[in-house]
């Protein structure tokens, strides 16, 4: 396989961690507070992150 050629994945799964599960107190709580993803591509993301985790960095490095 080439360098220059893409990865090919149907789906990547992530087991979460601390680094990428931000979903766990919205789902309990369901009101997370500020910074609760409100510059996510303008939008409220209701998680516990105001920006991407490093699963999105993985997966442009790897073009998906």
């Amino acid at each position: 396989m080439s360098i220059a050629q893409k990865c090919v994945y149907p789906a990547i799964y992530n087991f979460g961690d601390s680094n990428s599960d931000t979903g766990a107190v919205y789902a309990t709580f369901t009101s997370v507070q500020p910074p609760n993803g409100i510059s996510f591509f303008g939008s409220l993301s209701g998680r516990a992150s105001d920006g991407r985790l490093i699963i999105y960095y993985i997966i442009v490095a790897i073009s998906f």
